[in-house]
């Protein structure tokens, strides 16, 4: 978004920390004069922490498969 104006929509990029430095700056500038988008964010507070846990979690490896059970006894081939 550098260069562009302000838009309301950055509040989500905004509240999950996402919006570069000049971004984030001209954001908050723009939170002193605008009470929906300060409203939003009251809304949102907490959403970022769920959200990134759920990042988290799909970031982490998966688990090895357990081997497969090794069998009891092997029976002898018979003739």
């Amino acid at each position: 978004m550098s260069g562009s104006p302000v838009e309301h929509t950055d509040v989500g990029a905004y509240a999950l920390g996402l919006l570069e430095e000049e971004d984030r700056r001209a954001f908050e500038e723009h939170l002193h004069g605008c009470g929906q988008c300060r409203a939003e964010l009251r809304q949102m507070r907490g959403m970022a922490d769920v959200l990134s846990d759920l990042r988290d979690e799909a970031a982490a490896p998966e688990p090895a498969p357990a081997p497969a059970p090794a069998p009891d006894a092997v029976e002898p081939r018979r003739p």
